[in-house]
């Protein structure tokens, strides 16, 4: 990282490497987030949502469901990304399609740290870009087909709303020329549309507005304007933002004015909601301590895998906030932002740390403010030091603690991306998965039925996601909790708990062979996820048509 950067000398020279080095680190995030979209099998929640954005691209409309899916959001603002890739149909769509959209954003996330270069300062601005670029879980998430990085793009979109709207009051009354009641309204239905995005988008969205609206009161508290025109503003703004939230939310619940339960339904999900974070119902096995997420970015290590660690972030953020809490000197740097920042991030985290349902993805909203503090620290930090040899010393040390991040987000998106020491592959679908929908695949070519040869899956709990993704384009599958009654299909996929049940039904006759030998031969069955075992059976005649057909396949 250029010395001339952080330490705010060298004139015009410092004006150009600030203006490459945007360009560099914006591309190195999109680099690490756009590259091999289709390299990791899919999760199983990229699975279901995937389903839902296939009913609305074949016409079956968007109902939003209270109890699960999460919001609206992501599914329409994936249509058109498939209409424009040419999908009509579900079996058009690709990991590509789906995770290009998140990946996008996630990059616009990237760039967006720069838009601050007047709240954080150039530098600090700089290399909170970076840290977003390379920031493991940044970088994991963004590859996800979630709706984790909109979240987080909106949430930051708000907060960005808001700083604008302050500014714009301000300029206006220091003028004594204009309304500064009307003064930047246009930023304050920019920071509404964006809350109304973040509430279609996840139930959690709840917790990043309260850290928003708990950051942006405290700002404009600090800044300096009558207290009683302060409250007219307060007014005004809350009103317009209110309003602009209201109609973002309205319109994508209500399924663009088609479904009218759609908005009520929005706000009785948090019934459903508060019980989950509770820990009650299906929760258990999402339910973790206090100090998950510490845990998680300080340093995570499994027996046999690496350690994983973004500690980096974390104690220049800690050191960030204590020069913005503190006094420090915050050249280039707006002091009452970065305190809000503070609140933001320490409402956000203390809040998703206090849950007991917790899954890593959550954390990013706070490890995003985070971030944005670690860039006011670094530069804090290197002008602290002693000299223009310390000052070196300690942009080498910060450089290498960089590329180790670096190393880390490469090496979780396109190395350990299904391992499962890897604290961001949480739940990870196997690399068995595709493997097994692709047996499936070229035994239904060889029967007379082709793709609507008729296959059973029967998991309890409905436990077989994501596979009702890889076998999307087949016509007849049936989907079970339990053994189903009447005719064992030719080719079925079941736990192993369901095995007793299957032989039973078949008389005790060997009728059916495994579908995948050479996983049996080595004792192992399909795992849908580590230690989530499936089993698939064909039945012995169907087996017979595949073996043929692929012994008259020609051989490489």
């Amino acid at each position: 990282m250029p010395l001339g950067l952080l330490t705010g000398t060298g004139g015009m020279r410092r004006a150009l490497t600030a203006a490459g080095l945007t360009v560099a680190i914006v591309a190195l995030g999109a680099a690490l987030r756009l590259a091999c979209l289709a390299n990791r099998p899919m999760h199983a929640d990229e699975a279901v949502q995937a389903v839902k954005l296939g009913r609305l691209l074949e016409g079956g409309g968007y109902v939003y469901d209270p109890t699960e899916y999460h919001g609206p959001a992501l599914n329409y603002l994936t249509l058109p990304v498939a209409r424009l890739a040419g999908a009509r149909t579900l079996a058009d769509v690709s990991e590509v399609h789906l995770r290009l959209l998140p990946a996008l954003f996630g990059v616009l996330l990237v760039g967006g740290a720069f838009l601050l270069r007047d709240a954080l300062g150039r530098a600090a601005a700089a290399c909170a870009a970076a840290l977003t670029a390379v920031s493991p879980a940044m970088v994991f998430y963004s590859r996800y087909y979630i709706a984790e990085m909109l979240l987080v793009c909106f949430s930051f979109g708000a907060v960005l709303a808001f700083w604008r709207w302050l500014q714009a009051t301000g300029a206006a009354r220091n003028a004594e020329r204009g309304n500064p009641r009307l003064a930047g309204v246009g930023w304050l239905v920019f920071a509404g549309a964006c809350l109304g995005l973040m509430h279609a988008t996840k139930e959690t969205s709840a917790i990043a507005m309260f850290a928003v609206m708990a950051a942006g009161t405290c700002v404009a508290a600090w800044a300096p304007q009558d207290a009683r025109t302060r409250r007219k503003y307060l007014l005004l703004a809350a009103g317009v933002v209110l309003a602009s939230a209201g109609a973002v939310s309205v319109t994508l619940f209500s399924s663009f004015f088609t479904n009218a339960r759609g908005p009520l339904d929005s706000l009785g999900t948090y019934f459903s909601y508060f019980g989950r974070a509770a820990g009650r119902g299906d929760a258990s096995w999402h339910l973790h301590p206090c100090n998950y997420y510490l845990h998680m970015l300080l340093w995570w290590h499994r027996p046999g895998g690496a350690v994983w660690t973004e500690a980096l972030i974390v104690v220049l953020s800690v050191f960030g906030a204590a020069m913005a809490v503190a006094g420090g000197r915050l050249s280039g740097a707006n002091r009452p932002f970065i305190r809000g920042v503070v609140i933001y991030t320490a409402v956000m985290g203390a809040t998703y740390s206090a849950v007991a349902y917790k899954t890593p993805w959550c954390m990013i909203g706070f490890l995003h403010g985070m971030i944005l503090l670690a860039g006011v620290g670094a530069v804090g930090l290197v002008r602290a030091a002693p000299g223009r040899a310390g000052r070196a010393a300690v942009v080498a040390v910060l450089a290498a603690a960089f590329a180790h991040l670096a190393w880390q987000g490469g090496r979780a998106s396109f190395v350990a991306y299904e391992d499962p020491t890897n604290p961001y592959a949480y739940a990870q679908t196997t690399s068995d998965v595709p493997a097994l929908a692709r047996r499936i695949h070229a035994i239904a070519a060889a029967q007379p039925d082709g793709r609507d040869m008729h296959v059973q899956v029967a998991c309890p709990a409905s436990d077989y996601w994501p596979l009702p993704w890889y076998l999307r384009d087949l016509g007849r599958v049936g989907w079970h909790d339990r053994l189903p009654s009447g005719p064992i299909a030719p080719l079925i996929v079941l736990k192993p708990e369901l095995e007793p049940a299957l032989i039973e039904a078949l008389g005790g006759r060997a009728l059916y062979v495994d579908a995948m030998p050479e996983l049996f031969a080595q004792q192992r069955d399909v795992q849908l996820r580590p230690g989530v075992p499936l089993r698939p059976y064909v039945r012995a005649d169907a087996w017979e048509r595949y073996a043929a057909a692929a012994a008259r396949e020609p051989t490489e």
